[in-house]
């Protein structure tokens, strides 16, 4: 698992419908109708009553962490 920080100005922009359903298609696939319910309702919702915006960054700085871990036999886990 990664956990990515990004630092830098960043704007709320409106939500823009068609090009959340590329992005969704794009790593959801194509067929919506298996689609977690919650994100067919970020297309089908209004995003004004919603409250759903885009946020525009222009990354300063970036950093990635690997914060896998592995659960031993004795259940504790420990970094991977």
């Amino acid at each position: 698992m990664r956990q990515v920080v990004a630092r830098g100005p960043a704007a709320l922009e409106p939500f823009d419908v068609p090009r959340g359903r590329r992005k969704l298609v794009r790593y959801l696939g194509p067929d919506e109708s298996v689609w977690d319910p919650r994100f067919r309702a970020y297309l089908l919702d209004d995003p004004a009553e919603r409250g759903t915006v885009w946020v525009r960054m222009e990354p300063e700085s970036l950093r990635a962490n690997d914060l896998s871990y592995q659960v031993s036999s004795s259940g504790v886990r420990s970094a991977g």
